[in-house]
């Protein structure tokens, strides 16, 4: 659900200095700190106007701690007041104190039973305590008291978009039905319809909005975002660039335009795209991090290296440059390099496999098989049904000669991927070295099975014992 609260109110002051300009943004702050410090230093309060006049400016400024003493300050003298009470709560819900902010949002409730406000701040402070039942006994107040107030209707459906979707598309076909032109339920309706899979459904409300308002370039982009989803790459990029031709400085446009281009293999497109989505957001670490996979793809390393580090001054944390990186070092043979990226990797997310994979990866390359070792089951205690890195584990023990616990991967690597020819192949040599003869050709038979062209790979790895009479009658070959 969608709270009640204005959790904006910040960027929105940011954003538009002329609603609420600095100056005058921190004349009123410290007239509130003024007022603030004479309270106090006199608690005695002869002037109960003025003190809900700052209180009002204390949640407008975001002051909470400020206005949430104020407030207590004020019920002391008027503890009847469910507008104060209302206020108090909204104090505590902005400081995420949402207990509190229950207790005192039923106070106002207590003394104002029909106050809409009141009524869907509780829905609100409801569903941050994940106390659905009762957040849903609010909504359906507020609708039951007031059937015709859309904002209440609006936040029923916030509710059902969480908890049935159903029933969501339900009530918005409801609110067309008074209002077919609405666009804000239109774009309500194909945001539910694509929560709800029904993707073809939520392009065909995009395009209605479209018929109402031809010019709505987050619509089109909409429509190009499913279309991705669809991996209709064309559709999606013929959409992006249309939001773009209506708003050319519209940064996510270009950056999911770049992401269509990419998966259809036109990296120096997706690039440029990238490109331009850093021209109007310089600090689009994503967008650098993206321009480094397209060269990585066209094989441009020394280019993908320098956006990845470009990604990583932006966003020193970003566990994913550090590991794209690593791979293009370790591709360049600046082995010292990928290394040392590999274990930032490590430090930045040291529960993600994928590190650990790629640091015993090249460990092993190197020559390191009992560091190598140390890393694959550091990633295999990550992600235990990953049958790649049992197969690596048992290739690495087989390297290091250590033939019963190689015997010992490559079967659990089997039983997690029993259709996978290689282990199997793999396994036969083993059993071979041990004079296992019968469980090396079993274990053969399956890999030629599953594989025809191991048996040629085998003929060419082994001809002693392909010429050998039990390799023909085990095999069923003719003489």
């Amino acid at each position: 659900m969608r709270d009640n609260f204005d959790d904006n109110w910040f960027d929105e002051f940011d954003d538009d200095a002329d609603d609420y300009g600095e100056n005058e943004y921190i004349s009123d702050l410290a007239s509130l700190n003024e007022f603030y410090e004479s309270i106090k230093a006199n608690p005695v309060i002869f002037d109960l106007d003025s003190l809900e006049d700052y209180i009002t400016l204390a949640l407008e400024l975001g002051e909470f701690e400020i206005g949430l003493e104020l407030a207590d300050t004020y019920l002391k003298f008027s503890s009847y007041d469910s507008e104060m009470w209302q206020k108090k709560g909204l104090f505590h819900y902005h400081l995420e104190e949402f207990e509190e902010a229950e207790k005192s949002l039923l106070k106002a409730y207590t003394l104002n039973p029909i106050d809409i406000e009141t009524i869907l701040n509780l829905a609100s402070v409801y569903s941050k305590l994940e106390n659905q039942e009762q957040e849903l006994y609010y909504l359906k107040l507020a609708n039951d008291l007031y059937p015709e107030n859309r904002d209440a209707k609006m936040h029923l459906v916030y509710h059902y978009e969480n908890n049935d979707i159903k029933k969501a598309i339900e009530l918005l076909y409801e609110m067309l039905e008074d209002e077919p032109s609405n666009i804000e339920l239109l774009n309500e309706l194909a945001f539910c319809f694509e929560l709800n899979s029904e993707l073809e459904k939520s392009i065909e409300v995009y395009e209605k909005i479209l018929e109402i308002e031809p010019y709505s370039y987050l619509t089109y982009y909409n429509i190009g975002v499913i279309y991705s989803q669809l991996l209709n790459w064309n559709k999606a990029i013929e959409n992006y660039n249309f939001s773009i031709a209506i708003n050319e400085n519209f940064a996510s446009a270009h950056f999911n335009l770049g992401n269509a281009l990419a998966s259809t293999g036109r990296h120096n497109e997706a690039i440029e795209a990238y490109k331009k989505t850093i021209e109007l957001d310089p600090n689009d670490f994503t967008a650098w991090y993206n321009i480094g996979l397209s060269y990585e793809e066209l094989e441009e390393y020394h280019k993908a290296i320098k956006a990845y580090s470009k990604a990583i001054e932006i966003n020193p944390q970003h566990y994913n440059s550090y590991l794209s990186r690593g791979f293009c070092y370790d591709t360049l043979g600046k082995h010292n390099l990928a290394l040392s990226d590999f274990n930032k990797a490590i430090e930045i997310s040291s529960d993600n496999p994928d590190a650990w994979l790629a640091k015993a990866d090249l460990e092993y390359s190197l020559g390191n098989l009992s560091e190598s070792i140390e890393n694959y089951l550091k990633a295999l205690e990550l992600d235990p049904s990953n049958p790649d890195i049992y197969f690596n584990i048992a290739i690495t023990f087989y390297e290091m000669g250590d033939l019963g616990q190689a015997l010992k991967f490559y079967n659990d690597c089997i039983n997690l991927s029993p259709n996978w020819a290689e282990p199997y192949y793999q396994r036969a040599k083993i059993y071979f070295f041990l004079s296992k003869t019968q469980d090396a050709f079993e274990s053969l038979r399956q890999s030629f099975k599953l594989d025809p062209t191991k048996q040629t790979q085998f003929e060419k790895e082994f001809p002693d014992i392909v010429n050998s009479k039990l390799y023909k009658r085990l095999l069923g070959k003719k003489k």
